[in-house]
């Protein structure tokens, strides 16, 4: 179950452990490997998550001494940020400076929050480097495991739910904004918003759960990293701006926001840095009223099916009967993700 790959080790087929990576060859050798986000445990390298942050990696920084157990009231929201990441289908990498006492700490608590229980927690760390190598991290280990119960959703398991294949809820949405084009080629001296005008940027957007998780992955696949941080620091600004002149609305709200003049975090010196694949709110912004009403009446029903299909695929469980609009800005960062999990294990929790 466990394969090597230079200084890191696979535990699952989302989550590997090891030691600190120490150059951009490493780096480069976690993201050919797939590792999107990282939980760094080195409390001896202050500047090591600044780093990976800038390689593009989405970085959980929770630092820890060497040869010292993680206090349990900060290890919480590092294993709820771990199990959100691995829900989502990203691939993790866990690491202290040599990937052994630390990391295997944090792992064994995984494990147990995971409801594996101690036989078969060390079970699986039994061939890894990663484990306890003291006292303090062995006892931490025991003091949870005597607090943290079993599963009582599924069976035990270490494995999260592999990943389902997105591509034809994705061709679907690509369908209609297909569709939506060729109806706008037919209207005449149009403007088109982020190429001609700037005019839509700072329009408040909102978008459903399948157009979020594509331009998502347009974000992922065709910006360089640079680019995306960029996008992610602008978003942050945009979000927190939008915050405090509405007040209230956030993303479990289906209505739009009214009255900012915030700059779209996609909008970088007048150009759409995701021109090709922008939202449709853009992609009909400047049609005439009539139009545009009737378009977005035959296409809200069509994505909200899609949207309830793609949260079907990827929880197993129904959706709830009025899934949420995201902000763009929250699109950008990624938060939408986040905003996504605890949507699921609200349901979960009610079911």
């Amino acid at each position: 179950m466990t394969t090597s790959r230079s200084f890191f080790t696979w535990v699952t087929s989302q989550l590997a452990v090891g030691g600190a990576p120490m150059s951009h060859a490493q780096l480069d050798a976690l993201r050919d490997q797939g590792i999107r986000a990282i939980l760094n445990l080195c409390g001896e390298f202050s500047d090591l998550h600044t780093i990976e942050r800038d390689h593009g990696f989405e970085v959980y920084y929770l630092p820890i001494a060497d040869e010292d157990a993680p206090d349990l009231g900060t290890m919480e929201p590092a294993l709820e940020w771990l199990d959100e990441s691995l829900y989502l289908g990203k691939k993790v990498y866990i690491h202290c400076r040599h990937g052994i006492g630390r990391t295997g700490t944090v792992l064994n608590l995984y494990l147990l929050r995971k409801g594996l229980g101690h036989k078969m927690a060390a079970k699986i760390l039994k061939n890894l480097r990663a484990k306890p190598a003291n006292f303090e991290q062995w006892w931490t280990v025991r003091k949870y495991g005597r607090r943290t119960g079993k599963l009582t959703l599924r069976e035990p398991s270490l494995e999260v739910p592999k990943g389902v294949d997105l591509v034809p809820f994705l061709q679907e949405y690509e369908n209609i904004r297909d569709e939506v084009d060729r109806l706008r080629a037919g209207q005449q001296d149009m403007s088109i918003c982020g190429r001609d005008s700037m005019a839509c940027c700072t329009t408040p957007i909102r978008m459903t759960l399948v157009e979020a998780e594509y331009l998502r992955r347009v974000q992922d696949a065709q910006l360089p990293s640079k680019v995306r941080m960029e996008i992610i620091e602008r978003a942050a600004i945009v979000a927190r701006k939008e915050r405090e002149a509405t007040g209230t609305v956030t993303a479990e709200g289906r209505h739009c926001l009214v009255g900012t003049q915030t700059l779209c975090p996609f909008s970088d010196e007048g150009a759409c840095l995701v021109f090709a694949n922008r939202p449709l709110q853009c992609r009909t912004h400047g049609m005439p009223f009539i139009a545009a009403h009737d378009l977005w009446e035959e296409m809200a029903p069509a994505l909200d099916q899609i949207s309830a299909d793609l949260y079907f695929g990827l929880t197993g469980s129904f959706p709830p009967a009025e899934l949420p609009l995201f902000s763009l800005p929250d699109v950008a960062s990624g938060r939408y993700a986040s905003m996504v999990f605890h949507l699921i294990k609200q349901g979960r929790q009610t079911a």
